[in-house]
């Protein structure tokens, strides 16, 4: 009996701490497969292993980061496969086709070790980017508690409407943000000009001055944010535009064979570090036949985001196993949809 009990005490803590980062493990998962079979012809990849716990700098909840991990890992995995069988052989008593002799002989396996230095050195420049962040935002910081408090004098309400304001953690976060001020409190808080927040706690604006609590997207309270009315303390009344509202792209396929193919979204980020950012966003799990009567409807793969145009990438698989993929542009526009084919030509 108390066997049994460590055991389902054992399940149930493994439960929660895999319920604590879902969309990691999902990524994780994806990238192990990928990295297992990648650039290899007819791979069929394993059950990927038990999802571990994000290493410091990843996010529990960002897909992206437990893919790049397990990308990582299906080519480790893979090469030490490789290495301990000596590459690929026959069956015992059976002879390989020539036709297969031709394709093995002209066959060139990727540089696993290769690929792998260069994943790991591409996470230490993303910890070294994070790094450099946080010491620009620590700066930031600093210049703006010294600029407010230099001053003599501070507006005594901040006036109803959107406010911009900058907004602060005390430890690696320091960006402008808008706020909607009702009554000399702010009632709304927007992240990157469209993303609204919750609010869990919001005290009377004092001396062009305020925190707030948010609440994560899980639900739970988290840290205290506190914010600077800059712009208002020469002038209380200096409303600015409200945010944007966000728009949907939806993309659709006739294609029948349109299971193997994943679309992402890739921007170019412009700033202090030029990258390229991949977002994956779906893959179809059905075909048209003719066009969608509706944007968002089941079949299709949505995009959700603020106004703007974006590139995107699609990759998939012809019936022989070749890759096929697609490159092209989404515009976005406010409380709109728009419809995207992904067609083989």
């Amino acid at each position: 009996m108390k066997k049994t009990n460590a055991t389902l005490i054992l399940l149930l803590l493994t439960f929660v701490a895999f319920g604590q980062y879902k969309d990691y493990d999902r990524g994780f998962k994806n990238g192990f497969k990928e990295g297992y079979c990648y650039n290899d012809y007819g791979c069929i990849s394993p059950i990927a292993p038990i999802t571990p716990i994000p290493l410091v700098g990843e996010s529990n909840d960002n897909y992206q980061d437990g893919y790049n991990r397990g990308f990582k890992w299906g080519l480790e995995d893979k090469q030490s496969k490789k290495s301990n069988s000596g590459g690929y052989k026959s069956g015992q008593g059976t002879s390989i086709p020539s036709n297969l002799q031709q394709y093995k002989s002209t066959y060139v396996s990727p540089d696993y070790s290769l690929l792998i230095r260069a994943m790991e050195m591409r996470q230490v420049q993303y910890e070294r980017n994070l790094e450099i962040k946080k010491q620009k935002a620590i700066s930031l910081m600093n210049q703006v508690k010294a600029y407010y408090n230099s001053l003599s004098t501070y507006p005594e309400n901040i006036s109803d409407g959107w406010h911009k304001v900058i907004a602060m953690d005390n430890y690696d976060f320091c960006d402008e943000r808008k706020v909607y001020v009702v009554g000399n409190k702010i009632i709304k808080y927007v992240a990157d000009n469209w993303i609204e927040k919750s609010i869990s706690y919001s005290p009377v604006i004092s001396k062009a001055r305020s925190m707030l609590q948010l609440i994560k997207d899980d639900g739970t309270n988290g840290g205290m944010v506190e914010l600077y009315f800059l712009e208002d303390i020469n002038n209380p009344n200096s409303n600015v535009p409200a945010p944007l509202s966000s728009g949907k792209a939806s993309f659709w396929t006739s294609w029948k064979r349109a299971g193997s193919v994943t679309i992402s979204i890739v921007q170019l980020k412009v700033g202090s570090f030029d990258t390229i950012e991949e977002l994956k966003i779906g893959q179809f799990d059905s075909y048209f036949n003719s066009t969608p009567k509706n944007c968002g409807q089941n079949g299709t793969i949505n995009f959700e985001y603020k106004p703007g145009t974006y590139n995107y990438k699609a990759v998939g698989k012809t019936a022989f196993g070749s890759e096929i993929s697609w490159e092209g542009q989404i515009v976005i526009k406010e409380n709109s949809c728009s419809l995207y084919e992904i067609r083989r030509n």
